[in-house]
């Protein structure tokens, strides 16, 4: 059978382990036409991306994995909320919608211990697929620590009673 786009997906997972916390990043991947008789040629840039599709870039900011972070965060304080830390919450790239950014446990970008890329058929039969990764690098990368507070208020009015009042704010780059 042949393959459509979305059929394969490939996926990058940083974290300290791959199975409890970690975050991922998800593309569907766009099949590469088979080539020409004449073949592809290595300059030209078109034929290039015909043979690597931009779409199948794994080009996103690691401000992105963060900011998961923080919305799943978000998620689990609001009231009925189902999210749980032990369970995957994913979202979809703003930049690249049809890309998902998923997160489980509490990973931290500092305590990256591995890095596993892997492939995935999400179509209902057996397919077959090369799928070629070539380089990875990390560049612009914000070293810059954040912060967390949280404050406790409690006020006794005698024999009318007690308020208590509490609150807490954590930014990105915090808890390593």
């Amino acid at each position: 059978p042949t393959l459509s786009k979305g059929e394969v997906t490939v996926f990058l997972r940083l974290g300290s382990d791959y199975r409890n916390n970690y975050y991922e990043y998800e593309i569907p991947l766009t099949i590469t036409p088979p080539a020409p008789a004449t073949g592809y040629s290595n300059n030209s840039n078109s034929d290039r991306l015909k043979v690597w599709p931009e779409e199948n870039m794994f080009n996103f900011p690691l401000k992105l994995l963060t900011n998961l972070k923080l919305n799943r965060t978000k998620e689990k304080r609001k009231a009925g909320s189902t999210v749980q830390y032990h369970k995957v919450y994913s979202e979809y790239d703003p930049d690249q919608i049809n890309n998902k950014v998923s997160i489980i446990g509490n990973p931290s970008l500092s305590d990256v211990q591995g890095i596993m890329i892997g492939v995935r058929n999400n179509s209902r039969v057996n397919k077959s697929a090369t799928v070629w990764v070539n380089e990875l690098r990390v560049n612009d990368f914000d070293e810059e620590g954040g912060w967390a507070a949280q404050a406790n208020l409690n006020i006794n009015l005698s024999d009318i009673g007690t308020i208590t009042l509490s609150g807490r704010k954590e930014t990105s780059g915090f808890g390593a």
